[in-house]
């Protein structure tokens, strides 16, 4: 009879501490559940501020995102593109780097970080960084990776690539007053390759998409340069 309580008892240990290690394992997954949604909460915080032109307060809430959950790439993605915005390029190329190893197939963070091997003056990676990003299906802005391809290409005195990707981007967004700088910046490629009056017919273009804006002014300054007060 002894023996049986015992076993009883044994049997009862073993179900109680059974029993015990579920709540851990559930409080781990709300832990973690609640993180996943308090990065989400300051991811969109940031994205808020962004908007109202709050850098400040976007940095730190995109800070928090990325902290919070390390292995969302957009959070890295987010908070490098803002640096790059400040001109803080080594941090902002941290954080890209970051992005692009969490997530190899994300576009836009390819694009990024292109973009701050360019303002590092590392052309030849920015190049190789822009081709890989356009490579990708998921990249959702193509014609800035062919625009700011075009312009390192420049950058590099690789003129006739710098066209070819300046023409390309143009032909994907010719109409948009954005594209003003495109056409300045295919204007300064086809003066390095001598080719002036097709370069003032760019520079005219630009101001007649975005008058008012800081392209169509650097154009109405190289078509003085040209020669062309018009």
């Amino acid at each position: 009879m002894s023996r049986r309580r015992g076993a009883i008892v044994a049997v009862g240990v073993m179900l109680l501490l059974a029993g015990c290690a579920k709540p851990s394992s559930s409080k781990v997954e709300d832990t973690l559940q609640m993180r996943t949604l308090q990065a989400r909460a300051a991811y969109e915080r940031g994205t808020t501020a962004l908007d109202n032109q709050q850098i400040g307060i976007a940095v730190t809430a995109f800070q928090e995102a990325a902290h919070l959950d390390p292995t969302v790439a957009l959070y890295a993605d987010s908070l490098g593109a803002v640096l790059l915005q400040l001109r803080q390029v080594d941090g902002a190329l941290a954080w890209l780097d970051r992005a692009v190893k969490i997530d190899p197939t994300y576009g836009d963070a390819h694009l990024h970080r292109a973009t701050a091997l360019f303002m590092a003056g590392r052309l030849e990676e920015a190049v190789a960084g822009y081709r890989r990003a356009l490579s990708l299906p998921s990249l959702t802005v193509p014609h800035v990776a062919h625009q700011n391809l075009g312009y390192a290409l420049y950058a590099l005195k690789r003129y006739r690539e710098a066209e070819q990707s300046l023409r390309f981007a143009l032909s994907l967004e010719a109409q948009e007053p954005t594209m003003a700088a495109t056409y300045v910046n295919l204007g300064l490629v086809l003066i390095a390759d001598g080719r002036r009056e097709e370069a003032k017919a760019m520079f005219r273009r630009a101001r007649e998409l975005a008058p008012n804006s800081a392209s169509a002014r650097d154009a109405t300054e190289q078509l003085k340069a040209l020669g062309d007060g018009g």
